[in-house]
């Protein structure tokens, strides 16, 4: 019976790696389109603040991050974005009882190469002198090594360890709509990105070699939305109405400028589940063995958080708070076929964050920004996962140009350009698998941290 049952387990495992090859095509890339919005930001003025200004700038990418932020400004955008960023991902081993032989510490150093596109356009207004009440519309998509690697998707326990918030992540794909002065000073906004749930159903006959015949494959995704939804305050538009002269005299301490932003984000994640029933003639007779595989992927937090932006002069300063619900990942996870038995932990986290803006000249704007993000991984050990996360600081600097009529296209374009850096502070993991003679006790303790730098190049024309 045990030889028996050793040579059907491959040839079960065999088709069932073969329906998620074809549903889950496996790549090396990190960080890819799905986080980008959330690990660097999107486009340089995001990525270069550190998500600091995300809140309050006008362009498409406020459909991610606040969609009210695009009444700020009745300037339609058409927006590229070249995002590339250099990962080294480390694991140092601290020894153990029986620690994994290892190259060097470095657990990844993959690219992330991303291309963004988005647009920004106003579809109602009173007219062009009176932006109140007028509406506008985003959209943006986002793929994963320059367009070439459009669903990349990988769910996987790993022995020698893997970070929880830098690995491949699919299609980006958002779009909203935001209205100015729905309240005289107050903007709404509504958005909703576009998420998945593909499944993958095989039906076949097979032998002991895995050799298989009378296959039956279907492949279907069902697309759902997550919604997210912005306010932005103007204070004295609200409390001091549009006359200049009640403007300037009802705001106490210079504060006239003085806008307020708050926005709301929902969970989203990608699911993909796996049905193969396989018939093993003299083996594993009608109706056959069922196997399933159900797992989850570019999970994102729900998000609660407000902005606070003050202009004095030719600078622009902001900050921001947002709380991330990472807690409710416990249930996703409880339900995964792959990381079920890891027993996964999180902790709901506070970002702030810290950003300034100088108008050098009309044409000419530097800005910069930094964050820090407390990790939501709870657990120091998961079985046979072994993910790992930590705390990290994230600044970051860019600027932009503006040129008022630019060749050949003959409308306004601003080219923008911005560095970010993370460091990734070391933290502690036991690492356990189930193959481990020493299980269930770790097999080798590991130090993880880590270094990234991104840079993220954008051309946008404004109409």
């Amino acid at each position: 019976m045990t030889c028996i049952i050793n040579r059907i387990l491959p040839t079960i495992f065999k088709l069932l790696l073969a329906v998620a090859i074809v549903a889950v095509p496996p790549d090396d890339a990190l960080a890819g389109a799905g986080d980008a919005a959330s690990t660097y930001g999107l486009g340089p003025i995001n990525a270069g603040s550190a998500q600091a200004f995300s809140a309050f700038e006008p362009g498409p990418w406020a459909v991610y991050y606040n969609p009210a932020a695009m009444a700020r400004s009745a300037e339609g955008e058409l927006s590229a974005v070249i995002q590339y960023g250099d990962q080294e991902l480390r694991a140092k081993s601290l020894g153990g009882s029986d620690p994994l032989t290892r190259e060097s510490d470095v657990l990844s150093d993959n690219s992330s190469e991303l291309v963004l596109l988005g647009i920004k356009t106003r579809i109602a207004g009173t007219s062009e002198s009176d932006t109140s009440r007028s509406m506008y519309l985003g959209i943006n998509v986002g793929a994963d090594e320059y367009i070439s690697n459009i669903l990349p998707y990988q769910a996987n326990t790993a022995e020698q360890g893997q970070f929880l918030r830098y690995e491949l992540q699919p299609l980006y794909l958002a779009f909203g709509a935001a209205v100015r002065d729905l309240v005289s000073g107050v903007d709404i906004g509504l958005s909703a990105r576009l998420t998945l749930a593909a499944k993958a159903r095989l039906e076949a006959v097979s032998d002991l070699a895995g050799n298989t015949d009378s296959e039956q494959l279907s492949l279907e995704a069902k697309p759902s939305l997550s919604p997210a939804l912005g306010i932005n305050i103007r204070a004295s538009e609200l409390f001091c109405g549009h006359s200049p002269w009640r403007r300037s005299s009802c705001m106490p301490f210079g504060l006239n400028g003085l806008e307020v932003a708050l926005f709301w984000r929902d969970e989203t994640n990608y699911e993909v589940s796996v049905d193969a029933n396989v018939v093993i003639p003299g083996v594993i007779p009608e109706p056959g063995l069922d196997l399933a595989l159900s797992t989850i992927d570019s999970y994102q937090p729900q998000v609660f958080g407000g902005s606070i932006l003050l202009p004095l002069g030719k600078f622009e300063l902001v900050a921001s708070v947002e709380k991330q619900n990472w807690s409710e990942l416990e249930s996703k996870f409880a339900g995964d076929t792959v990381r079920e038995q890891a027993g996964l932990r999180f902790n709901d986290v506070v970002v702030p964050r810290v950003g300034a803006r100088f108008h050098w000249s009309d044409q000419l704007r530097f800005f910069g920004g930094l964050a820090w993000e407390d990790s939501p991984l709870k657990s120091s050990r998961s079985q046979d996962v072994n993910f790992l996360d930590s705390d990290k600081t994230v600044v970051g600097i860019g600027g932009d140009y503006r040129l008022k009529n630019a060749p050949i296209i003959n409308a306004p374009l601003v080219l923008s350009l911005a560095y970010q850096y993370q460091q990734i502070e070391e933290r502690d993991f036991e690492l356990t698998s189930i193959n481990s003679p020493s299980d269930p006790a770790p097999f080798e303790t590991v130090r993880a941290d880590g270094d990234i730098h991104l840079f993220s190049l954008s051309a946008s024309m404004k109409f």
